[in-house]
């Protein structure tokens, strides 16, 4: 390895070992990442046998191969691409993907352009003029980007930068040893007086570096396919928990309609039948299963008023809450001799429905309860609303009751369990002094959970 010969072969094996790695990891991945930067490793490798040819000849000038400089081009183009996709430059950076675009267009006109200067017989001075300003201008190029995928501060990018910076020393430094003979002497037991042994060393680090890059890479993407793959089982559980929400309204929705409606519907059904054989043998007894056919109706309209409402999203404010609260109290009392109080707090917040339901029928039997057994004269209800926590109290001044010798009812089971389901704590203080206090809060977050 101490000639050129030696130290050429062994940097030649390490790049196409890394160009066939390249390829064989585009048939596994199909990523066209890969085949274009093994095209770029053979193409950069091929030419640099093509300059071991040229420093053969006497009158050598760089740039004055055309199929050197055709290749050169190519692997150039594969380069940027390879850097486009690598780094992902057209979405982290648009300004440097563009300016990559005009190094892509340079390659394309100075492709062109030698082509032309090919076939048109031009001297070799000036073929060799072109390509050193060319290759300047690409460099100049690579400076102005560098920068700017610094500031990225992505760790796939300190790969790149290494990688780019060592090629483009290797690149300078091969362009400016053609223009020192005390160092350009091509002389084959000294390895580092070919310009080739520069650019070479230049994309082995720059192969290493893409290569440590590119398994970055890799590893960020499978773990974003990981927080993808999180992120589907998560929503994947909120779907079967609104799922589950959905069985539940039905469930509930079918409960109230059996156990408020059922009883009512059937009930029409029989009076309405009895009516009709009545209308021959008793009008005055069909007159009143009649009645009591409306009544049931309007009863039946009044519940199912209270199902859809409970359920509609357009009802989920405070404000509408407390305007249904105000209204039942009224409608329940209204012909009775008690004085309704109510504190309604301000709050904008939101009642929603999975709540709404439940709390409205425990409102509707503390106010049944407190009719039927208080004999008060006052009645308060106080009502408050905020994000996380839903108040509601009922307090009477009538009779009271020993809650400790008193033996639930359906009345007090309901209560507890609706309570229970809501998630809520439920508290009772009752004496014949100082009447009924019933106090309801739930939390509105673990609700809906």
């Amino acid at each position: 390895m101490q000639t050129y010969e030696g130290l050429r072969f062994f940097l030649d094996g390490m790049l196409y070992m890394m160009a066939l790695f390249s390829l064989l990891s585009y048939l596994q991945q199909r990523k066209a990442i890969y085949w274009q930067y093994a095209l770029y490793i053979v193409c950069i490798t091929f030419t640099f046998y093509l300059n071991d040819l040229d420093y053969g000849r006497v009158d050598y000038q760089p740039g004055t191969n055309y199929l050197i400089s055709v290749l050169e081009s190519l692997a150039f183009a594969m380069y940027i691409s390879f850097a486009i996709q690598l780094i992902g430059i057209r979405e982290s950076d648009p300004r440097s993907y563009r300016i990559l675009r005009i190094m892509l267009l340079v390659l394309v006109i100075e492709t062109v352009f030698e082509s032309l200067l090919f076939l048109g017989g031009a001297s070799n001075g000036i073929k060799s003029l072109s390509y050193t300003l060319f290759r300047f201008a690409l460099a100049a190029g690579a400076l102005v980007v560098v920068p700017r995928l610094l500031q990225l501060r992505q760790p796939v990018v300190s790969y790149f930068i290494t990688g780019s910076l060592l090629f483009v020393a290797g690149c300078l430094l091969a362009l400016f040893i053609n223009y020192i003979p005390a160092i350009f002497t091509r002389s084959l037991d000294s390895p580092f007086s070919f310009p080739v042994t520069y650019m070479e060393l230049g994309v082995v680090g720059e192969v290493l570096c893409f290569t440590l890059g590119m398994s970055l890479r890799n590893r960020e993407n499978e773990l974003e396919k990981i927080r993808v793959q999180q992120q589907l089982i998560e929503q994947l559980r909120e779907n079967e928990q609104k799922q589950q929400k959905l069985l539940k309204i039905r469930d509930d929705i079918a409960r109230d309609l059996h156990d408020e409606l059922g009883a009512d519907l059937a009930s029409i059904s029989m009076v309405s039948h009895a009516a009709v054989h009545q209308m021959n043998t008793n009008p005055a007894l069909a007159r009143q299963s009649l009645r009591q056919i409306g009544e049931t109706a309007r009863k039946v309209i009044r519940v199912m008023r209270e199902i859809v409402w409970s359920l509609h999203s357009a009802h989920d404010s405070a404000d509408h809450f407390v305007v249904r609260l105000r209204e039942t109290a009224h409608t329940m009392f209204e012909h009775h001799p008690i004085q309704l109080h109510f504190d309604f707090g301000e709050d904008k917040a939101t009642v929603p429905s999975f709540v709404r339901r439940d709390l409205y029928l425990i409102y509707k039997e503390l106010l049944h309860n407190t009719l039927r057994h208080a004999e008060a004269k006052n009645v308060h209800i106080q009502f408050n609303a905020t994000r996380d926590t839903i108040e509601l109290s009922v307090q009477d001044d009538g009779c009271g009751f020993d809650i400790t010798t008193c033996p639930p009812g359906n009345g007090l089971l309901s209560l507890r369990q609706r309570a229970k389901t809501l998630h809520g704590h439920l508290t009772i203080d009752s004496s014949a002094t100082k009447g009924t206090l019933t106090s309801f809060t739930c939390p509105v977050l673990e609700t809906s959970q």
